[in-house]
């Protein structure tokens, strides 16, 4: 049975697509042949961050007007199994029904499908997801995002979605002297439950440069703690400190 996943967030800048690249890789890991879908319209960033830019002619958009999935796929180099869709270039190109049909569709294609949407309060598409998606919301140890995350969390309980916290760029010195917010004061602050921590790396940062996670770096690690808890493994969390 296939995995799908929605990662959102309350607030930009958070490493929501960041965290949903890793994410495919870690799924890559566990041999998940995995699709990820860019839901960002007109700021899509997916294709870059993968080294597909280049070859990509067909969008989202153009598998919800009448092309196949396969003409509108693919597949990232270096990464066999992985497979991103990217946003329209536009904004306004996504037909719901459509798009509750293609995910569907995808769902029965690939074992992992993750959707990367906007950070925001728009939820208009997300009943259009199978029922079996689980919502990823991204949080950092800030206030801000915090709070986001928490308002971001009883929306999606209000329509039925089920929900699990990604805390990214996680500083154990910050913490340490108070600067950032521990994991149990996000974990309560947002309202989620945990199922991921990603420490902060200079390494995610450049992605979009080097189109790699380091498979042996504390990144990847993280990523693929991660990924095992949402496959259903029992995987514990390493001291604050070993993040």
């Amino acid at each position: 049975m296939s995995q799908v996943f929605a990662v959102t967030s309350g607030k930009g800048g958070v490493g929501k697509s960041t965290v949903s690249v890793g994410l495919a890789y870690a799924f890559l890991k566990l041999n998940k042949k995995v699709l990820l879908v860019d839901m960002d319209e007109g700021l899509r960033c997916l294709d870059l961050m993968l080294g597909v830019d280049k070859s990509a002619v067909f969008d989202l958009s153009d598998i919800l007007m009448g092309k196949e999935i396969d003409d509108a796929v693919y597949k990232v180099d270096g990464a066999n199994g992985l497979y991103l869709i990217p946003a329209p270039a536009q904004i306004g190109k996504i037909d719901a029904f459509a798009f509750s049909v293609f995910a569907e569709n995808a769902a029965a294609l690939y074992d992992t499908v993750i959707f990367d949407f906007p950070a925001g309060m728009d939820f208009s598409l997300y009943g259009c997801l199978p029922t079996e998606t689980l919502f990823l919301t991204v949080a950092v140890p800030d206030p801000v995002s915090v709070r986001d995350a928490a308002a971001v969390s009883a929306r999606l309980n209000e329509i039925s979605c089920p929900s699990r916290l990604i805390i990214n760029n996680f500083t154990y010195s910050l913490v340490k002297r108070n600067l950032h917010r521990n994991i149990d004061d996000i974990i309560d602050g947002s309202g989620l439950q945990l199922v991921g921590v990603i420490p902060h790396s200079e390494e995610l940062a450049v992605i979009s440069v080097t189109h790699k996670i380091k498979p042996r770096g504390k990144p990847a690690a993280a990523f693929y703690r991660t990924a095992k808890r949402l496959c259903g493994e029992h995987t514990l969390l390493p001291k604050p400190k070993k993040i």
